[in-house]
C-alpha cells in the first residue's frame, strides 16, 4: 500500500516527527467543533474525569522555565487546564514530566497527557512514573496508564486511539475532514513501522560520532572499574569483547560468576523493555543460568528484564548529567546490588 502524501513528504518538512504530527492533529481538531469536542471526550475517558468539551488547543506554548509542551489546552476563560506531549520514539526531555507538572500545579491546571505508539506505552509509562517518584511527588490512584500526581492527573493514550476517534467522528459528522485524517494516519503508521528515520543536516556533524562512542566508552569504563575493585576478585583474562551489529559486549568474571556487560541497540529499540541501552547478565553455573537463579531474576519487574538468548539480562540505568567515572561507579553499584539481592555476590 502506498504511503500517504504527508508520510512521503515528511523528510522534506522542517521540524521533528512529533512536530509534524502535532501540528497536523491541532489543525484537524481546530477545523471542526465536532472533532475538537470528540478529542476532549477521548481525553476525558483516559483521564477518568470530565473535561469541558469547549477546551481548545494551540501548539508549543512556552512556559516560565522554557518548557514547551507540544499542545496546551485552554478553557473558555483562557485558563490553561491541560498539556499534551506527543511522542513517537524520541526520549523525554528534562522538563518531562516534572517541569510540565510544576507548570500545571502553579497554574491550577488539571491534566498532563502523553501520546505515543501503542507498543511504546508500557516502557514510556514506566519511565514517567519512575521520574515522578524520583522527584518525590505524591503519587496515587495508578491504573491503566493513568495516575494522580500532586493533584494533576497524568495519562497516556495512543496515536491509534486518536486516529480511530477522528475517523469515527468524521464519518458521521465531518466528512470533509476524512482526507486530512488519513494523511495523519499514514504518517503515524510510517513513524511506527519504518526502520529508517531520514537524516537531517545536524546528523552529519562530528559530534554525532562522539555521542555514539559514549555507549562503548561506558561499557569499557564499567569493565575497568569492576576489574579495579580488588574486593570483587574480578578478572577479564582470556575473555574477549564482542562488538556486533546490535552493539557491544564485554565479559569478565566476578568471584566465581561469569558476567556480561552489554550495550544493545535491539533491546533499546524494543519498547516493552526499559528505555536504556545498557544491560548486564550473570550466571551461577559456568556461562549458563540455573533454573534457581532464573526464578530469583523473574521477581525483578518485567520491563527491567530482557532475554539475551536463553539468558535473563537486567537493565542498567546511567546517571544523567554526570561524568564517565561517576556513571561507571554507579552502574557497578547497580550490578552488585542486583547480584546481592539474588544471591550472586
Amino acid at each position: 500500500m502506498a504511503e500517504s502524501l504527508l508520510a512521503h513528504l515528511y523528510s522534506r518538512i522542517k521540524g521533528s516527527q512529533e512536530d509534524v504530527a502535532t501540528m497536523s492533529l491541532q489543525y484537524i481538531i481546530s477545523s471542526s467543533n465536532q472533532l475538537n469536542q470528540a478529542f476532549n471526550r477521548l481525553l476525558s475517558d483516559a483521564l477518568k474525569f470530565d473535561l469541558d468539551e469547549d477546551i481548545t488547543y494551540s501548539c508549543q506554548s512556552v512556559g516560565e522555565n522554557s518548557e514547551r509542551p507540544d499542545m496546551s489546552g485552554v478553557d473558555k476563560n483562557g485558563n490553561e487546564v491541560i498539556l499534551c506531549e506527543m511522542k513517537f520514539y524520541a526520549g523525554l526531555t528534562s522538563n518531562q514530566p516534572n517541569g510540565y507538572l510544576n507548570r500545571l500545579v502553579n497554574e491550577n491546571g488539571k491534566a498532563l497527557v502523553f501520546v505515543c505508539p501503542e507498543r511504546r506505552r508500557v516502557s514510556l509509562w514506566n519511565k514517567l512514573t519512575d521520574l515522578c517518584r524520583e522527584a518525590n511527588r505524591e503519587f496515587s490512584a495508578e491504573s491503566n496508564y493513568r495516575a494522580e500526581v500532586d493533584g494533576i492527573v497524568m495519562a497516556i493514550i495512543s496515536w491509534a486511539e486518536i486516529i480511530e476517534m477522528l475517523r469515527r467522528t468524521a464519518a458521521s459528522q465531518v466528512m470533509e475532514a476524512i482526507s486530512d485524517i488519513e494523511q495523519l494516519s499514514g504518517f503515524c503508521d510510517m513513524m511506527d513501522s519504518t526502520a529508517f528515520i531520514p537524516f537531517a543536516s545536524e546528523d552529519m556533524g562530528p559530534d554525532i560520532a562522539r555521542r555514539e562512542d559514549r555507549y562503548f566508552q561506558v561499557i569499557d569504563r564499567l569493565f575497568d572499574t569492576l576489574i579495579a575493585n580488588k574486593s570483587l576478585k574480578a578478572s577479564g583474562k582470556g575473555l574477549k569483547s564482542s562488538p556486533n551489529r546490535n552493539g557491544y559486549i564485554k565479559y569478565l568474571k566476578i568471584n566465581q560468576y561469569a558476567v556480561a556487560l552489554i550495550y544493545d541497540r535491539s533491546t533499546w529499540i524494543d519498547s516493552k523493555s526499559a528505555e536504556t541501552p545498557f544491560w548486564f547478565y550473570f550466571n551461577d553455573d559456568g556461562w549458563t543460568q540455573t533454573d534457581e537463579l532464573k526464578k530469583k531474576l523473574v521477581a525483578i519487574p518485567e520491563h527491567e528484564r530482557a532475554m539475551f538468548g536463553n539468558t535473563i539480562g537486567i537493565a542498567l540505568h546511567p546517571m544523567l548529567d554526570s561524568q564517565l567515572d561517576e556513571i561507571a561507579v554507579d552502574l557497578m553499584n547497580q550490578i552488585l546490588d542486583t547480584m546481592r539481592k539474588t544471591g550472586g555476590e
